[in-house]
């Protein structure tokens, strides 16, 4: 509770300098900002569909030359839950900026859509209204597109339990979405399936999103199967909560399984009211005895625990509260229902095999996630208290980002990414490797005509020495395939005791034992249609 005590302070501190010289009202919310035309054009099409509402870019006029900034017509709330609910980022054009803007020009809805996350560029503005002239035309009723994917990751090593250093792979997914009544009904349908040769449990089918929405004037509601994002921080999403991780996608838990729900929110003067209830819960993932990126003790999940007697029927709920204030956005939630980090406890099987078990407790969590966004520098926190494991704790992550434009005299950005990760039960926190880490990163954007990015990551934790570094790189090639990197490297650490596994698994300065000889490098090729 100390903990995250310190870090509301400390975001109190950090908003109170800002509101001392900040008092400016949002006008615009941008969505990215681009050298190429094509590119911001390309983006937002995508957005237009996807937000449901009128997407323009902006020529802007820069002493550093021409950008094409993607923007809203107008600061409505409801565009910003959605994009928050689709963890789209964006940031809001304050009154006392100043930027000289020539001219916006209409979406093509039609236009291809294949772009990476949108560039964020600090100290941009919004013009006079007057100086925009907005030829609109809106999104087609339906949309539908296709991806299709082939993945391989290479080891340095074999495996603990002899696994294989190659691990290829296949990916699908199809996104179809329907709009009528006006733009005041959709569907949207989103299934996912990977194939993968050397890991069973990998290959899996899912329903990422099926659900319709109604839209009002004040409110709207969604009712389906359907993924929420929640967070702000770069390295650990703390405060993610409303779906279950798809493990066996990736090690990072960025990617979710689908929720079905009925989420209902109410936009007010004083900010957006989110209600959700959430029938049916989604076991995690996890990779198969031939998979790569597991514990050296296989999981087994067809035997899961549940502490509710409803076991995955159990209905779970949540309310969350967002708003903002000059340049400080904040969202206040609780959620009650079954954990989605489970516990892992041994069993011995009737083979004399020993596995892991996964057991869902119920836990009552309440998280606040806040940024503040001011000039080039974004300050962010994520924190919780939470329930239900043990005696109640409260863990957060906070940090900044400085975006440095035009680094080096060039057209390439960078940012700087600086974040500390604590959690309260330290050596206890079993369920997560983040309890005492320092994360720092690099992004780069080239801003050239392929969209190239890089984020290099590094999180050491400062008890043990235990640490990751990752990579994630993305270029575009041509107009219809995206070529992605990643790669990981675990240190640190030594390797689980061959003779006392389990006892290796329990050892509070060595958790990351098990992926020692994980190191790999991974490289996906996708097409889209």
């Amino acid at each position: 509770m100390k903990a995250l005590i310190l870090g509301m302070v400390l975001l109190a501190s950090s908003t109170s300098a800002v509101a001392a010289t900040t008092a400016e009202t949002s006008t615009l919310l941008v969505f990215g900002s681009f050298r190429n035309v094509q590119n911001a054009e390309n983006w937002a099409a995508r957005l237009q569909t996807l937000l449901g509402t009128t997407i323009v870019v902006a020529e802007v006029d820069r002493a550093d030359g021409t950008w094409y900034r993607v923007q809203s017509l107008r600061a409505e709330t409801l565009i910003a839950r959605r994009a928050e609910s689709r963890g789209i980022p964006y940031w809001r054009l304050l009154d006392s900026e100043v930027a000289l803007e020539r001219s916006s020009r209409a979406v093509n809805p039609q236009a291809p859509s294949r772009n990476p996350p949108p560039i964020r560029i600090a100290s941009e503005t919004h013009p006079d209204p007057a100086q925009h002239k907005v030829s609109t035309r809106f999104r087609t009723p339906a949309d539908w597109e296709v991806d299709l994917g082939v993945q391989s990751r290479a080891f340095t090593q074999s495996g603990f339990a002899g696994q294989d250093r190659f691990q290829p792979s296949v990916s699908a997914r199809l996104e179809y979405y329907r709009t009528w009544d006006n733009d005041r009904q959709s569907l949207t349908v989103s299934p996912f399936l990977r194939l993968d040769v050397e890991d069973s449990e990998r290959t899996h089918f899912d329903v990422r999103e099926l659900f319709w929405s109604r839209v009002g004037d004040d409110w709207d509601l969604h009712v389906g199967v359907k993924q929420v994002f929640w967070g702000v921080t770069e390295f650990h999403h703390l405060v993610d909560i409303i779906n279950q991780t798809d493990l066996v996608e990736n090690i990072d838990a960025e990617d979710k399984l689908g929720q079905p729900m009925m989420h209902l929110s109410l936009v007010r003067d004083w900010g957006i009211l989110d209600f959700f209830v959430l029938p049916g819960f989604r076991e995690r993932t996890f990779a198969g005895e031939d998979g790569r990126l597991r514990l050296a003790v296989p999981i087994d999940t067809d035997h899961a625990s549940y502490a509710s007697a409803a076991e995955e029927l159990r209905t779970d709920v949540a309310i969350r509260w967002s708003h903002h204030f000059g340049p400080l956005e904040f969202g206040v939630y609780h959620f009650s229902g079954t954990s989605r980090d489970p516990l892992l406890t041994p069993w011995l099987q009737p083979s004399g095999q020993w596995v892991l078990r996964p057991h869902y407790t119920v836990i009552d969590q309440t998280g606040l996630d806040a940024q503040a966004i001011v000039g080039d520098w974004a300050w962010k926190l994520e924190a919780i208290t939470r329930s239900g494991l043990g005696d109640r704790y409260a863990a957060f992550n906070a940090g900044f980002e400085r975006t440095v434009v035009g680094a080096f005299g060039s057209r390439t950005d960078l940012g700087l990414v600086v974040e500390y990760l604590f959690d309260e039960r330290d050596d206890e926190a079993f369920t997560t490797l983040f309890e005492h880490d320092i994360a720092l990163g690099t992004r780069w954007v080239f801003n050239d005509l392929s969209d190239t990015q890089a984020l290099i990551g590094f999180i050491w934790d400062v008890d043990t020495d235990e640490y990751v570094i990752n990579l994630e790189a993305s270029r575009r090639l041509g107009d219809a395939w995206t070529l992605l990197l990643e790669g990981r490297i675990f240190g640190g650490a030594d390797d689980p005791d061959a003779g006392a596994l389990l006892q290796s698994l329990a050892d509070g300065d060595n958790k990351s034992a098990s992926l020692q000889r994980d190191d790999y490098i991974q490289i996906e090729l996708t097409r889209f249609f």
